[in-house]
């Protein structure tokens, strides 16, 4: 597979902290596809890495996320669950990318994948969650 796409981006990344307890990643993080011509029937698959370190070399959850393009779009959206992934590690990083399988049938592309950081640590060591 070819690599012919731009990166997923995190749309409710805060940089420099990127995807903070201000986000609420409980309620899942979002990724976004953009300015890519996709088509009805395309299949886009989402691979996420959630790491305990913020480079992302220490796995400690992945995901896979498919959607089906329901209709000729240039976005596609797909939300990092909070059970079992994000729930997983206090900090770290989360790694994303993608494939898109057309439906016409030829060869399926993958991106690069996207790193964004990731904490829930507050000010005083605290960790936040859905009760905090």
């Amino acid at each position: 597979m070819s690599v012919e796409f731009d990166i997923p981006e995190f749309p409710d990344e805060e940089p420099p902290h990127g995807i903070t307890c201000r986000e609420k990643p409980w309620n899942g993080v979002l990724v976004r596809v953009d300015r890519i011509p996709f088509r009805a029937g395309d299949k886009v698959t989402f691979d996420v890495m959630v790491c305990g370190d913020f480079h992302g070399q220490t796995p400690a959850a992945t995901v896979q996320g498919v959607v089906a393009v329901a209709a000729d779009t240039t976005t596609v959206h797909y939300t990092i669950p909070w059970d079992g992934v994000l729930d997983v590690v206090p900090e770290g990083s989360v790694a994303v990318c993608y494939s898109l399988t057309p439906a016409d049938g030829s060869k399926p592309t993958t991106s690069e994948s996207a790193l964004v950081l990731y904490s829930r640590r507050q000010p005083g060591g605290a960790v936040c969650g859905p009760e905090s």
